[in-house]
């Protein structure tokens, strides 16, 4: 009883923190990106939609510093300088322009290369490029280390290669699984380079981990539109959700020995977390209401007879915010 109150005070505060950091974000994308999107509307030759702007301003401009940055200065004890948050917002506002590249575009690979190696050295071709290189020089400027930047980029351009596989019939599930962690895992050690401090290798193996847990999460999240798009990920492919629980359990449960193992101060690492597993107890809010699914089909997870509402988890619903308060007081700091 005195942990789970303990808990329910420590959660109080933790929300208080996050909301501080994303009204500062917000407050910060208002003087910055905020200006360079409305200056690329004016000069936009349609490669760039409105949901590239959506995706910069609301997705990764936005939770990239605020939840991911901020859980790092948490972690070793330090506020975020102002030259860290405009490297880290620049960094994460051209992850989505850098994903079209791929998705959306029809670059080729070298080309690709080009620009994450040489981004002083090109000139773009339209706006979606021109808008990635402005962003990547930005971020380069603000940066301690520019070939650690490059040196990590070149990881998530290997990565993005790599998930073209998941497109394919028949792949196998630990390639899957291997292709998962390395998205996440290289994309969050990525925006890690901008701050100055060395990266130890128990450190690397914790952002890494954490990193493969939010991307299974967004998996788990977005099973219907893969589903529909023929990506194969961990989600749409299991017909038991319950393995999955297991497996992301796992991974929660290894991220924490990974931090306790950390040199950082036991404070610190308790402050990160309980900050971030704030995020990983909304994925097991989302496998509650596929294995709900599931009981409708004899207890088998059949994809293909679900309507895109049952696979669907809003989590600006009630009940849902509430669960994952629950998930998050069985914890034990």
């Amino acid at each position: 009883m005195r942990t789970y109150i303990g808990n329910i005070i420590r959660l109080s505060k933790i929300c208080v923190v996050l909301i501080f950091n994303l009204k500062s974000q917000r407050l910060f994308i208002r003087k910055t990106i905020a200006i360079d999107i409305e200056k690329a509307r004016k000069t936009n030759d349609n490669s760039l939609d409105e949901y590239d702007f959506k995706k910069i301003r609301d997705y990764y401009g936005y939770a990239v510093p605020a939840i991911l940055g901020e859980s790092y200065c948490l972690l070793r004890g330090k506020k975020m300088s102002e030259k860290e948050r405009m490297a880290i917002t620049y960094l994460g506002s051209l992850s989505g322009l850098f994903d079209d590249f791929f998705d959306k575009s029809n670059i080729p690979e070298s080309d690709i290369l080009s620009l994450v190696e040489h981004p002083e050295k090109m000139s773009p071709l339209n706006s979606n490029q021109q808008l990635f290189l402005q962003f990547y020089l930005k971020a380069l400027e603000n940066s301690a280390d520019i070939n650690r930047i490059k040196n990590y980029f070149l990881k998530v351009f290997n990565a993005q290669i790599l998930s073209k596989k998941q497109l394919l019939e028949g792949i196998d599930k630990n390639e899957i699984e291997y292709i998962t962690f390395e998205k996440g895992g290289v994309s969050f050690l990525f925006y890690r380079t901008i701050f100055s401090e060395h990266i130890s290798e128990v450190e690397s193996l914790l952002f890494y981990k954490l990193g493969a847990l939010m991307q299974l999460e967004n998996d788990i999240f977005d099973v219907y539109k893969d589903h529909k798009a023929g990506i194969k990920t961990l989600a749409t492919t299991e017909k038991n959700i319950e393995d999955l629980r297991k497996h992301y359990h796992l991974l929660t449960d290894e991220l924490f020995d990974i931090a306790k193992s950390t040199c950082f101060v036991e404070k610190n690492r308790t402050k990160f977390l309980r900050f971030t597993l704030l995020t990983i107890c909304r994925g097991f809010v989302c496998l509650d209401m596929l294995q709900e699914n599931q009981r409708l089909t004899h207890n088998e997870f059949l994809i293909d007879n679900y309507e895109r509402k049952d696979l669907i988890c809003d989590m600006e619903k009630p009940k849902n915010f509430f669960r994952t308060i629950k998930y998050y007081l069985k914890y034990e700091f």
